[in-house]
């Protein structure tokens, strides 16, 4: 019997999240956290950091009225990152917002569009318009690399966005003597589809390698309506270097959390068989949700190989080259 493979995810932050929220439930100068908060078109948002003085109300100056809804974040650096004008997503794009200004501290966002009554804690924030100084490894994934190293198959690599990511990691592999630990490579924002090519070109100095097609952030990052396009250009690449793909995110979703599935995901799954793995999320009927795919993908396999189509040329690629040669020089 073949003992099963063991797949580590690490557990890393640069995914911005909502830590807490905060209302004035009454006249006095104290902030309280709340489960959610109903929100909607035109409300004022004040992105707070950790340990903030307007929390604790020792800040001098009274900064919002009862009103305000603070947001504290779970990195609070990306505060120091924002611009006036630039736009900030809420809950997988169902909340937009945009930062009216910046101060030391917090950064003021006005809600443009809410499809979602309620905000709540946890719920992921991304910033398509905004260059993060954020680490692509951080101290917390370097103290956990000796034990993935020592124990898993397979780890996975979150936020990545260029070559040099890339090279970090490996680097710090390199120095355990790792030379076999699988890595997939989580594409997840719009940097990261951008430099594609330069950073399967880095990738693939180790053996081991994969991608994942991170769909819900991505499809934040770059607009819903280019996802289809932009995710199978990723299958594409993948395909031509020889990188088997996971194809994440929302997969027969709702018949995991209700039962049954809508005709839009049964598309969507049939066209998950491109992919060389198939992710489902969790949900209380999720032993379905698998019985199904596993019928959709076996339906499909009688009817294509892989994603045989015309390819046009992709502006992806040309910017890739142009990133290559950048982060790899001829000497």
């Amino acid at each position: 019997m073949i003992p099963p493979s063991i797949f580590i995810w690490t557990y890393r932050e640069p995914k911005i999240r909502i830590s807490n929220i905060y209302l004035k439930k009454d006249t006095g100068k104290a902030w309280d956290t709340v489960p959610f908060v109903k929100i909607g078109k035109g409300d004022k948002l004040l992105l707070i950091k950790h340990n903030s003085p307007h929390i604790s109300g020792s800040h001098k100056k009274t900064i919002a009225p009862k009103e305000t809804i603070l947001v504290e974040v779970s990195l609070p650096q990306i505060i120091d990152d924002l611009k006036k004008g630039q736009a900030v997503f809420f809950d997988d794009g169902a909340i937009e917002a945009k930062v009216l200004g910046i101060t030391e501290d917090m950064a003021s966002l006005v809600v443009k569009k809410s499809h979602k009554k309620k905000l709540r804690p946890g719920k992921g924030i991304n910033l398509p318009d905004t260059h993060l100084n954020l680490p692509s490894l951080t101290p917390e994934d370097v103290q956990l690399l000796p034990f993935i190293s020592a124990n898993a198959d397979l780890m996975g690599y979150s936020f990545v966005r260029n070559a040099k990511d890339v090279a970090i990691l490996y680097e710090e592999l390199e120095q355990l003597g790792d030379k076999n630990t699988g890595v997939v490579f989580k594409i997840e924002n719009r940097a990261a589809f951008d430099n594609l090519p330069a950073i399967l070109f880095s990738a693939m100095k180790r053996p081991k390698i994969g991608v994942m097609i991170a769909r819900g952030d991505l499809a934040v990052e770059i607009g819903f309506e280019r996802i289809s396009e932009v995710q199978n250009q990723i299958l594409w690449f993948c395909e031509a270097a020889q990188i088997p793909v996971i194809w994440a995110t929302q997969v027969l979703d709702t018949m995991a959390k209700k039962g049954m599935a809508t005709r839009a995901e049964i598309s969507d799954a049939t066209i998950s068989a491109q992919a060389e793995c198939v992710m489902l999320n969790k949900g209380p009927y999720i032993v379905e949700a698998t019985k199904t795919l596993k019928n959709v993908l076996k339906r499909m396999e009688a009817h294509s190989q892989k994603s045989k189509k015309t390819l046009r040329a992709l502006k992806v690629a040309k910017m890739g080259l142009k990133n290559i040669h950048k982060d790899f020089p001829v000497k």
